[in-house]
């Protein structure tokens, strides 16, 4: 597939543990300046079908709001997941929502400027080590193995995805009013970190 080169869009995963909202936000990038809403929509299910796998089931996905932010800010649409798909994928209840697994978002190119995060939470029980501290290693083969078919899909170079590019985006670079596509970096590795960390509020475009 060839690279992305359509406008920027900014989703936020928006879902529910425990009575308790969880949002991660990502940057996708358009394939084309042709691609429509509906192909977005169909592509963001497939994003949640693929990285479901790895949330608790008792978390449910309420839906994912998409807003285009190039050349200029549109209203946002909601995108609902696939029906029968809105809960975790995970075999087993959620560990605590604070506690979350960390995806480090690479480029390619060194700096806090060049890589994001995608914070999991909450994390599959079954997947955690003994002390629930950490992956455990079947826990983290799962995290690779759906890292893996996420990449194969949204990969600006050569993912599938006829509609989106995964991404980071860079204020330093960008700007924030307006955000341009100049801030907008692809991402080419997702780590999985074996270690657990603390989920915290961030603002668009920080880096990790």
């Amino acid at each position: 597939m060839a690279v992305a080169t359509g406008e920027l869009y900014q989703v936020t995963l928006s879902g529910l543990y425990l009575g308790q909202t969880i949002q991660n936000v990502l940057m996708f990038r358009a394939r084309t300046p042709t691609t429509t809403n509906a192909d977005i929509a169909t592509a963001l299910r497939s994003f949640w079908h693929t990285i479901r796998s790895v949330y608790a089931f008792d978390y449910q996905l309420i839906f994912m709001i998409v807003k285009r932010v190039t050349p200029i800010a549109l209203d946002s649409q909601f995108v609902t997941a696939t029906s029968g798909e809105e809960q975790g994928g995970g075999s087993a209840s959620g560990l605590t929502s604070t506690v979350a697994a960390l995806l480090t978002l690479r480029t390619g190119t060194a700096g806090k400027t060049h890589r994001g995060r995608i914070y999991v939470a909450p994390v599959d029980a079954a997947m955690a080590s003994h002390d629930l501290s950490q992956l455990s290693p079947s826990g983290l083969t799962a995290f690779v193995n759906m890292i893996q078919t996420l990449m194969n899909e949204f990969d600006d170079a050569t993912g599938t995805s006829g509609a989106l590019a995964l991404g980071i985006y860079s204020r330093l670079i960008g700007g924030t009013n307006p955000m341009t596509v100049a801030g907008w970096q692809a991402v080419n590795q997702i780590v999985p970190q074996p270690v657990f960390g603390n989920q915290r509020r961030r603002r668009i475009g920080r880096g990790a």
